[in-house]
């Protein structure tokens, strides 16, 4: 038989028709798919808590971009902990979800650890850090918490056209942040930068106000007092919504407190900071390194400044107590203590007044502060003033910002401040647990009697009725 007789033969004809109906079903198959996944990439969410669904925020926001943002998640393939592993999960799952919501979002996961190179372009210090930014890389804002909230105050960040300025004073002995030594700020200097922020030196000695174009003041323990002009402008400042840090470093032993018209400007907004130096003799709270003059805090109040701490580790080397303090105060103001020893009796921890040196101190109840002490407060007034007092610099100096945890209780700080984390206020989901309850033993009996005989009866029943009948 020819190949033309064959080609011919109504058999061939019929393998050939087939064939051709099952190669265009299965390219009409990968067409529509391909449609459906490019146009139509969709999610149903049938969890209660919607975890698989962007905040009605977060969707307005990516609706209104007008650039394109890149995201670079930079995360270990293979984590080294179950906390790694479950914030590679969530941020697939997060980015997915913007990535999905908007056709401007760019999303690209980068092996921390392989691609070397990226990750110090990036300057990323910690695996799990996310990078945004718009696509002419002009601004960027790293992100180290998998967090809804936080990815979308990033996102704003880096598509707004004002710049945030950070102003630090100086002419007092204050910490520089030109200074590259264990004691300077050049490091929270550079990553506030890092942060998008332009981070200026003020002097206020020829100047009578804050410059207008302040997100936030930093006073960072000054030596020597301020002029009277300077306390002024700062009250000023503060009246008019102004965003105050102020860190001060204890002075025992010095004759009078150079800080003393600071301190009595903070005690108006509700803050008071003492004259002490914080003593804890619970080995689990003070530095082996520093003594019981060294608190170490693991657990913070909860705060907008305190909830993304990654690892709350802060040292504060020889702290003052800082003291919420509202009786008698004329000013509507809630204040909050932010870093709080436990409630020890006043022998384990207090805020000693008159010994230099720790190794002596001794609790003296006629003259040094009792206890629950806390080293940290923020407040805020109804005119959205907001002011954070701190007894101690040195968790935010070169030799502690990337140690310990107080480059990242700094940088809250700053971002509670500068009011970052209000660009969008995104309500956490909470997990809550859905567990069963525990039967009863009647219910117990129940479940028994039906899984063990009433089923195993019924199937037996059927089958001997289907064996009668088909005999």
């Amino acid at each position: 038989m020819h190949l033309f007789e064959i080609l011919q033969s109504r058999q061939t004809k019929y393998g050939i028709n087939v064939t051709l109906s099952v190669v265009l079903v299965i390219g009409i198959a990968i067409v529509v798919n391909l449609i459906v996944l490019k146009r139509f990439d969709l999610a149903n969410d049938l969890t209660a808590e919607k975890w698989y669904t962007l905040s009605p925020q977060t969707q307005k926001v990516l609706d209104n971009l007008s650039t394109g943002i890149n995201i670079t998640a930079f995360f270990s393939r293979n984590p080294a902990s179950e906390r790694e592993k479950r914030d590679y999960d969530r941020a697939k799952e997060l980015l997915k979800m913007y990535r999905r919501s908007s056709d401007k979002i760019k999303v690209t996961f980068v092996d921390t650890f392989v691609d070397v190179q990226k990750r110090e372009l990036y300057q990323i210090r910690n695996n799990g850090t996310i990078a945004f930014e718009t696509d002419t890389n002009d601004r960027r804002e790293l992100v180290t918490a998998v967090d809804e909230q936080k990815f979308t105050s990033a996102i704003l960040k880096v598509t707004r056209g004002t710049e945030q300025k950070v102003y630090f004073l100086m002419g007092h002995g204050e910490r520089s942040i030109d200074d590259f030594t264990i004691g300077g700020y050049s490091q929270a200097s550079e990553e506030l930068e890092k942060q998008n922020y332009m981070v200026l030196n003020l002097s206020l000695a020829n100047r009578s106000r804050v410059p207008a174009d302040c997100s936030t003041l930093v006073i960072s323990d000054p030596k020597r007092a301020l002029l009277d002009s300077e306390r002024k402008a700062v009250e000023h400042y503060l009246n008019r919504s102004g965003k105050l840090l102020v860190m001060i470093d204890a002075t025992i032993g010095e004759q009078g407190d150079p800080n003393q018209d600071l301190i009595d400007l903070l005690v108006q907004w509700g803050i008071q900071i003492n004259q002490d130096y914080v003593m804890v003799l619970d080995q689990r709270f003070f530095s082996a390194f520093g003594g019981p003059a060294t608190p170490i805090f693991m657990n913070f109040e909860f705060h907008p400044i305190t909830q993304h701490l990654l690892r709350p580790t802060v040292v504060f080397q020889l702290t003052r107590s800082v003291l919420p303090q509202t009786e008698g105060l004329q000013k509507q103001v809630m204040v909050q203590p932010l870093a709080k020893l436990p409630d020890f009796d006043s022998n384990v921890c207090w805020g000693e007044t008159v010994q230099l040196t720790w190794q002596d101190a001794k609790y003296d109840q006629s003259q040094d502060t009792p206890g629950p002490l806390s080293v940290a407060v923020a407040a805020e007034s109804e005119a959205k003033t907001r002011i954070v007092a701190v007894g101690d610099a040195d968790f935010a100096s070169n030799q502690f910002f990337s140690n310990t945890s107080g480059g990242e209780f700094f940088l809250g700080i700053m971002g509670w401040l500068t009011m970052e984390g209000d660009l969008i206020s995104i309500r956490p989901i909470d997990p809550r647990s859905r567990s069963l309850r525990n039967m009863t033993a009647s219910e117990q009996i129940l479940v028994q009697l039906i899984s063990v005989f009433l089923i195993p009866l019924m199937i037996s029943i059927v089958g001997i009725a289907v064996w009668w009948r088909r005999r």
